[in-house]
């Protein structure tokens, strides 16, 4: 007897222990998670649903969001968070508007819902790499590429005011060098003569009148001859000659011209005999004993350089001698094209060793940097708005943070704010985590908002910026029709997924001119409404010339 007791016994527990663990624990661990399977859309990532459907704007089916296992309810609470609006806090317990208390944000969950876990071996696959944050003096040099050009102070174009033809030429050759008052050329010019006999007629009109007591005539004579050394003047001949026809009272019929400085002809447009036309450029004349060197610099580099920063110099063909300079002018514009801004260092050249038009690189010395937090320059993640870094926490936990920049140099950039030294930040694939992050952040916000129909569906527009729509009272109490997935709509096979040449109208098989393509996946054609085997898109309605017209607009051929 004893032992039937004791077998029914052994087969009873037998039974009901499996049973025990696989209905009574199965639910009290998924009441002690308290936590839902979401789902999101792969393509719109801010779309976020407590239950599986479609993507109300791809009407793509939504996928599961893997879980990550958080603890919260352990350690110090910090505040208490409006579980509508996630932005109001409050030290102390306490209900909001609608009656729900605040929910408690504890010491280790502060922060946390950007923080993204990652398994070593998908770090492993994912190749991340990671970088201490150093606190460094950053070289504050900059290094470019400049142009020898002339001194534009220093140079001059020599032309006549009046018609004429070249008499005799004294530049032979460009390249020659002139001194100052150094005869260029002799010009015949009708104007000139002209000119010059009206002065001798204002002299002997003036000393037939020097007897006469009228002061008017004397006055008239007097005016007449420094009108006529006055259009003498004007037509650059020069006082030494106008003194000269004055004494000898002879014309000349050639005038001649002088250099107004010292310098090397640069260009010569001219020759002998040749007819010349007023205010045609003749000669080009400058002086090569200081010159200009023309260096761009991009806009980060623009803070480095300041007016009398000195510059060492080098040249190709002088190799190991180091010119000396100072930057002497920063050009107030910035070439569109190549986003530089050129400045001006003045590089002596009594020597006469540097050319205009000779290729140099320069280094200029800026300020002393002092020193500071730096990171590599491909760690940062530029948003348009702000500049983001990936921290390591370490256990395989990542998480952005934002940081504010400063002067950037040799690959690096200065981190003002947000970092110290010490932390370690990721260096690649750090897009990849910031995308994870944002997707979790999405999440975070979507459970932190209040408890909803398993119908319900929040849609939040922006993940940084915006805060996710929250569905009032009144919009609660107003059941939203929920878009139900027709198990025939994705019954398709792969015969309406057309290769190579589509025959278009051999679809059309109840010949009403209409047919359904994919909007996605354009070689996706039926004859009936459904759904892309492909994308799971809805399938749209068009007539056969806007099927032709799409496939041809997307390089599919047909006929």
């Amino acid at each position: 007897m004893n032992k039937k007791i004791l077998r029914i016994f052994i087969i009873a527990v037998v039974i009901l222990v499996p049973v025990y663990f696989l209905f009574i624990t199965g639910d009290s661990s998924e009441t002690a998670s308290g936590e839902k399977q979401l789902y999101t859309c792969g393509m719109h990532p801010q779309i976020i649903s407590d239950e599986p459907g479609i993507c109300p704007i791809c009407e793509m089916k939504l996928v599961p969001i893997k879980k990550t296992n958080q603890k919260s309810g352990e350690g110090k609470i910090l505040f208490y968070r409006n579980p509508m609006n996630p932005n109001i806090i409050s030290d102390h317990p306490q209900k909001d508007e609608m009656g729900m208390d605040y929910v408690p944000v504890y010491e280790e969950d502060e922060g946390s819902e950007s923080v993204v876990t990652i398994d070593p071996h998908v770090q492993q696959n994912m190749n991340i790499k990671t970088a201490i944050v150093e606190n460094k003096k950053l070289s504050s040099q900059v290094t470019t590429n400049a142009v020898l050009v002339t001194d534009e102070t220093q140079e001059y174009i020599v032309t006549t005011k009046v018609d004429g033809w070249i008499e005799k030429l004294y530049v032979n050759y460009t390249g020659q060098k002139v001194l100052k008052g150094a005869k260029l050329m002799d010009i015949y010019s009708p104007v000139l003569v002209t000119a010059q006999q009206e002065l001798l007629t204002a002299l002997s009109y003036q000393n037939s009148l020097k007897g006469s007591s009228l002061a008017e005539i004397k006055n008239s004579s007097n005016e007449m001859l420094m009108n006529a050394v006055r259009k003498l003047q004007l037509l650059n001949v020069s006082d030494s000659e106008i003194e000269r026809l004055k004494e000898t009272r002879e014309v000349k019929t050639y005038v001649t011209l002088f250099a107004q400085n010292s310098g090397t002809v640069l260009e010569k447009n001219i020759l002998q005999g040749q007819k010349i036309m007023a205010g045609e450029p003749l000669l080009r004349i400058a002086n090569l004993a200081n010159l200009w060197l023309t260096a761009e610099i991009y806009e980060y580099e623009i803070p480095k350089v300041t007016i009398g920063s000195k510059a060492n110099i080098n040249f190709d063909y002088l190799h190991g001698k180091t010119y000396q300079g100072k930057v002497s002018f920063i050009y107030p514009t910035l070439d569109e094209q190549s986003r530089t801004v050129k400045v001006r260092i003045d590089v002596p050249n009594t020597g006469g060793e540097l050319k205009p038009s000779m290729f140099a690189n320069v280094v200029i010395e800026g300020p002393s940097l002092n020193p500071a937090p730096v990171i590599p320059e491909n760690s940062v993640i530029r948003t348009g708005k702000t500049d983001i870094v990936i921290v390591d926490l370490g256990d395989g936990k990542f998480k952005p943070q934002q940081i504010k920049l400063g002067i950037y140099s040799d690959g690096y950039y200065q981190v003002l704010n947000g970092l110290k030294e010490g932390n370690k930040i990721v260096t690649s694939a750090q897009f990849l985590i910031d995308s994870e992050s944002n997707l979790k952040a999405a999440v975070s916000q979507f459970q932190t908002g209040t408890a909803f129909h398993s119908s319900d569906k929040i849609e939040m527009p922006g993940m940084k910026d915006e805060k996710p729509k929250v569905i009032d009272e009144k919009q609660k109490t107003q059941k939203t029709p929920e878009i139900k997935i027709d198990e025939q709509d994705h019954d398709h096979s792969s015969s309406i997924v057309h290769q190579g040449i589509v025959d278009v109208e051999s679809i059309d098989k109840n010949k009403d001119g209409k047919l359904w393509e994919c909007p996605m996946d354009w070689n996706v054609i039926s004859d009936e409404s459904g759904r892309c085997p492909l994308c799971n898109m809805k399938l749209k309605e068009y007539s056969i010339d806007e099927i032709k017209a799409n496939l041809d607009k997307y390089g599919y051929k047909f006929k």
